[in-house]
């Protein structure tokens, strides 16, 4: 990514080769005069120049089985720990897995929601898949009955988001529709309905943004 909009990113690239194992750098309040931050603040940059193959090789392990990596780097020796072995100098890190998306739907809702999700690069699983607790699942039918199946197999996972497109309305009979399938109260509580953070929506364009907007908050609201 950019740090600082982009007008630090040229000053950290010509540390990158200096000797030893971390450089710190500090911008912004208490950093070089001539590079403030255009939000304020100050941030403090760790450069670690030779990161160990192992840790990195861990780190790509965790991220392509979806699990949660809980690190720490010293920052004097740049080297990497497990989260249970601290050091006063040590700096936390929590690496979650990128949040997957199963949409199961055909119409144009559906394929604007996948567009942005691809966009995004993000993962889409298939809809088969069993998904995880760092997935999402959405249903987008207007035939409300083809909605049953993926949404049961979603509420038996430990999805983190379940939504269904529709109305109050549609919402209500769905919720019916689940218990007389024998779908227990507190997973009902799960779902999603009306979706998105934009109420009424009919374009499907605008549909999937504001459906996507919401998942991806629900997903930042988890994370420690």
């Amino acid at each position: 990514g950019r740090l600082g909009a982009g007008c630090i990113d040229a000053d950290i690239a010509v540390h990158l080769d200096r000797p030893g194992p971390v450089t710190r750098l500090t911008y912004g309040q208490g950093g070089p005069v001539d590079l403030p931050l255009p939000c304020g603040g100050s941030v403090r940059i760790a450069l670690i120049h030779r990161p160990d193959p192992d840790w990195l090789g861990a780190i790509w392990d965790d991220r392509i089985r979806r699990r949660t990596g809980h690190w720490c780097v010293n920052l004097r020796s740049g080297q990497p720990c497990r989260a249970d072995q601290p050091d006063a100098e040590d700096f936390h890190l929590t690496l979650p897995p990128p949040p997957a998306f199963q949409i199961h739907g055909e119409g144009d809702e559906a394929n604007a929601l996948t567009a942005l999700v691809a966009a995004l690069d993000l993962p889409i699983l298939g809809r088969e898949a069993r998904p995880d607790a760092h997935s999402a699942v959405v249903t987008l039918f207007h035939d409300h009955d083809r909605e049953l199946p993926p949404l049961i197999r979603a509420l038996q996972s430990d999805a983190f988001y379940i939504g269904a497109l529709g109305s109050t309305r549609a919402q209500d009979a769905r919720l019916r529709a689940l218990a007389d399938q024998g779908v227990a109260r507190a997973d009902l509580d799960r779902l999603h309905g009306p979706i998105g953070v934009v109420g009424q929506g009919r374009d499907p364009r605008l549909i999937a943004a504001s459906t996507l907007t919401q998942i991806l908050a629900a997903y930042e609201a988890r994370l420690p």
